[in-house]
């Protein structure tokens, strides 16, 4: 009896010194992936679990592969990528295998392909003002001042990366409870100094991050490069921009968040390519008057709100200003006599603002009622940042209402539960996208 003992005191012992050998003998599941996939599905399995991987040629328990074929066309369509254009689906449900899964696509599982020779171990991309950063790889801790680069960290999947970042649409308690229901560290990660006009360099240094995303109009840029961190500049105000801005940050934070920075560009192309089809034979487009935070405060040419009034099969009547927000005046207005007026979902100003206005009685917009205030969720739709895309439709059906069949509730849904993982609440969304 005594020798059974010590036996089983020795194999105890083995595995608490070897946790590995206990996870690769309950990592009960085979993997059918090609021969050129199967170097760097070990060298992870490996990492992991400190054994071989069980490879089956056909009904494996997880399906490796880069046949763009096999990719999943239902709501979770984007399926996890290992490799830049591999990735997996699951035969069958399995827990170890789901957990091997999200290992492989996570940071730790990056670095084991990176010392296997399958990833590279730094980045360099060209950012949107011309710079040419290098980054190294993989990108476990990010800083997000730009409120826009936070979305786009969220939209490409890579959360858990955030350690800090600016949330535009999130100040007021509705935005601040919608972003928490999202993600549950946001009260965390919104808490420090950190915006384009001023940041705590003490508490950056303290956060440590691999890679900062900001804007091109960032006033700091001196003093946290002194700190040797790699600082890439975003500026997407335009359709085109937005879309690099996003695979810029996809690129930077691994194979997995490029997939969904592609996935979700090809997601608001055809988006756009629905609303240009349906509205393509109007031959006089509406003018519309696009304001920000005060009723005379205009959009101008160049920013993101002209092109998504343009998409939407209207035309913006300050697209000849150039610059940023400018201040205009209501003769101007009166001038242009916008047949619509929309306002940002930021700010105070309300389509009371402008019926309750005797001097705005003379505006057609406000003759005719179609003043209109646009929505959002959290991030505001009507600036550059994945959830545009909603604002696309929803000003479309503001703009010509019953002719574009897009559904605002519908793509909602389907737009957080793919690109956020996150089920919105349908009562809610119905009534933001019906405002």
């Amino acid at each position: 009896m005594s020798r059974l003992v010590c036996l089983l005191l020795i194999a105890l012992i083995a595995l608490s010194v070897n946790p590995s050998l206990s996870a690769a003998q309950s990592a009960a599941f085979s993997i059918q992936a090609p021969a050129e996939l199967q170097p760097a599905l070990s060298a992870l399995y490996k990492a992991r679990y400190g054994a071989e991987p069980t490879f089956v040629e056909a009904d494996g328990d997880l399906i490796a592969t880069n046949d763009r074929a096999l990719r999943p066309s239902d709501v979770a369509g984007v399926p996890p990528h290992f490799l830049p254009d591999a990735f997996f689906v699951l035969a069958r449900p399995n827990a170890e295998a789901e957990a091997f899964i999200a290992y492989a696509v996570s940071p730790d599982g990056q670095a084991a392909l990176i010392e296997g020779g399958f990833l590279p171990k730094s980045m360099t991309i060209t950012d949107q003002v011309g710079n040419k950063v290098e980054v190294a790889q993989p990108v476990r801790r990010v800083i997000t001042p730009y409120s826009i680069a936070t979305y786009l960290v969220y939209g490409t999947g890579s959360a858990d990366r955030l350690v800090a970042g600016g949330y535009l649409g999130a100040r007021s308690p509705v935005g601040a409870a919608r972003m928490s229901a999202i993600d549950e560290r946001f009260p965390t990660l919104s808490s420090y100094t950190l915006n384009q006009r001023e940041i705590n360099i003490e508490q950056v240094a303290q956060l440590a991050p691999d890679v900062i995303f900001t804007g091109a109009r960032t006033a700091w840029l001196d003093t946290v490069r002194e700190l040797n961190i790699p600082v890439v500049l975003l500026q997407g105000e335009s359709p085109e921009r937005l879309k690099e801005s996003m695979l810029i940050v996809g690129q930077l934070l691994g194979p997995n968040a490029l997939a969904r920075a592609r996935a979700w560009s090809e997601y608001y192309d055809s988006i756009f390519a629905q609303v240009v089809e349906q509205t393509k034979d109007i031959a006089v487009r509406p003018s519309v008057l696009f304001v920000g935070e005060s009723p005379l405060r205009v959009i101008s040419g160049e920013m993101y709100q002209t092109d998504l009034i343009a998409a939407a099969g209207g035309r913006s009547v300050s697209e000849a200003l150039r610059g940023y927000w400018n201040d205009v005046n209501l003769e101007q207005v009166a001038l242009w006599n916008p047949d619509v007026i929309v306002i940002a979902p930021y700010g105070n100003v309300t389509p009371q603002t402008f019926a309750e206005s005797p001097e705005w009685a003379i505006i057609k917009a406000v003759q005719e009622g179609k003043v209109y205030k646009m929505p959002s969720w959290v991030a505001p739709w009507d600036t550059p940042v994945p959830d545009s895309v909603l604002g696309v439709i929803w000003l479309a059906q503001k703009l010509f209402p019953g002719r574009v069949t897009l559904d605002c509730k519908r793509e909602a849904l389907y737009f957080f539960k793919v690109f956020y993982n996150h089920a919105l609440p349908e009562d809610e969304i119905a009534a933001v996208c019906g405002s």
